[in-house]
């Protein structure tokens, strides 16, 4: 209940406060992140812990209409869906997700990894300067999260665009575990891998979205699904996106 508290006063203010800011654009018909300020940062485990994430809204990613990539492949939440947390601090975005996937296939590494398992998550650093632009720039950041195969293949981060040091890849943080119906992925992004500074009322184009290939010895992208849902089929379209807001909820920045 306490958490519910929070999160509803949290929505509250914000709303108050944006639509005083006449200047302030955000993309409608779509998702808004509240991404919480955190002074106690979660342990990069792979165990997706309440105690770490409580400040965080749980987000949901498994309802039919969330699937915009080959819808038909979708057998329901047991195929593929995903729950997950984020917070942030002066240096990392943490991202806590659990998913549910009945058949576990990634045999690509690197560029490739969109060919099997995966997450795919989109960043517009400047939403507000080209909040008009249909094709992605500089400032759009696409990142790949592969848990691997949990046998031969571990798990790792990429960044297909814009080009970035592999120096700057490597600091990012990176845990998996399998479950019993699918597996989790803890990440710590680093600001500085982004290019961004961050503070409270950051606002940011937004999309999480995990990719599904259930045929074994296959390499192929068999359907998508996102917290944008039109994202995956119109790719690199930031007008497609939603919106990632950082907060401060209890004052500690």
């Amino acid at each position: 209940m306490k958490r519910f508290l929070l999160v509803l006063s949290l929505v509250l203010l914000l709303t108050l406060t944006l639509s005083f800011a006449e200047d302030i654009k955000l993309r409608k018909g779509t998702w808004t992140h509240y991404v919480p300020y955190t002074t106690t940062p979660p342990t990069i485990d792979g165990d997706i812990k309440i105690s770490e994430y409580f400040l965080s809204p749980r987000y949901y990613v498994g309802l039919k209409g969330d699937v915009d990539y080959i819808p038909e492949n979708w057998n329901g939440p047991n195929d593929l869906s995903v729950y997950y947390y984020m917070l942030w601090d002066k240096t990392y975005l943490y991202i806590g997700a659990v998913l549910k996937d009945d058949s576990i296939v990634q045999l690509a590494t690197g560029e490739n990894m969109w060919q099997g398992d995966h997450i795919e998550i989109w960043f517009d650093t400047d939403l507000q300067s080209d909040f008009e632009d249909n094709k992605n720039n500089k400032d759009d950041y696409q990142l790949g999260i592969s848990p691997g195969d949990f046998e031969l293949l571990s798990p790792e981060i990429w960044v297909w665009t814009p080009p970035v040091l592999a120096d700057e890849v490597k600091k990012a943080k990176i845990a998996v575990k399998r479950t019993n119906d699918g597996y989790t992925v803890e990440v710590a992004i680093p600001w500085s891998l982004i290019k961004v500074k961050p503070e409270p009322d950051l606002i940011m184009g937004f999309a999480f979205s995990p990719s599904d290939t259930d045929t074994p010895g296959k390499l192929d992208q068999e359907m998508m699904m996102s917290s944008a849902p039109g994202a995956s089929p119109n790719w690199g379209n930031p007008t497609f996106w939603g919106n990632l807001i950082l907060v401060d909820p209890l004052g500690k920045f």
